[in-house]
């Protein structure tokens, strides 16, 4: 592979991965930072873009069997490593990737069934709106990719799902999902509805069907809200129906990521 082996910690190359404590590859850079070797592998083993891998010059010998020749490759002393991304570091990798590019929630489409006609299984989708913390946000998207939900859309103050703490919780599986931008979440409502999706709110309305009885009519996207807030009320109203898990000991709620998992288990057994 073409290795680098750099010396001088200013050097340009290093640029995306200095003062990682501190700084945060947005999505408006263009790229996004992947730690471990785990995540590495699998960022690599996706169809998204590397631009470089950075490695510990301990795990130089070993990287060979997982990183490409073609993948830009460059190494560093432990000592500096630590001394560039601003903490300690044991994990061996790094890598920069380039973001994909939100979709529109307009150029979204029903899959049709397959050419020998077998039926297809019920579309299930998931909608986030103001899910703020990176551990709920990349828990969720690891039970996503579980139960094959790809779709993935993004509404108003969301977490970056290519956040490195987000991506460490979800094990790198946000690599394999689609992500739609939604910023007029009643609009996006009103386009589901015209494609007979079945819109469900997760909330505590006094109107809400109970999980253990539910039944889905079809095609489905799950909606889910901020961890203290939960959905907006204008957006409750809107969907189809409200959804709610049924609790003893008098709990009043669980975690958003939690409840997601619950969730959208049922909605896919249910298929």
């Amino acid at each position: 592979m073409p290795v680098t082996r750099i010396e001088d910690i200013g050097s340009k190359w290093l640029e995306p991965y200095r003062n990682l404590r501190t700084s945060n590859l947005t999505r408006f850079s263009g790229r996004f930072i992947a730690e471990s070797r785990l995540l590495v592998e699998r960022l690599l083993a996706s169809p998204l873009t590397v631009e470089s891998v950075l490695i510990d010059e301990k795990y130089l010998e070993e990287s060979a069997a997982y990183v490409p020749s073609d993948v830009e490759t460059f190494v560093v002393s432990s000592s500096m490593i630590s001394e560039l991304i601003g903490f300690h570091f044991h994990r061996g990798y790094l890598a920069c990737g380039l973001r994909p590019d939100y979709r529109s929630p307009d150029d979204f489409l029903i899959p049709v069934s397959n050419a020998d006609s077998v039926p297809r299984k019920r579309w299930t989708g998931v909608m986030l709106v103001g899910v703020q913390d990176p551990e709920n946000m990349g828990s969720i998207l690891r039970t996503c990719a579980a139960l094959g939900i790809a779709e993935i859309f993004l509404g108003p103050e969301c977490v970056d799902p290519f956040a490195r703490r987000v991506l460490r919780v979800s094990m790198g599986n946000a690599f394999k999902l689609r992500f739609f931008e939604v910023s007029e979440p009643m609009k996006v409502l009103s386009r589901f509805e015209e494609l007979g999706v079945e819109t469900i709110s997760a909330c505590l309305s006094d109107d809400c069907e109970e999980l253990s009885t539910f039944q889905r009519r079809g095609d489905s996207i799950l909606l889910l809200g901020n961890e203290a807030r939960g959905l907006p009320k204008e957006i409750q109203i809107r969907t189809n129906r409200r959804l709610e898990i049924g609790m003893d000991l008098a709990t009043d709620s669980l975690n958003v990521s939690v409840a997601a998992a619950i969730i959208l288990h049922n909605l896919c057994r249910i298929c």
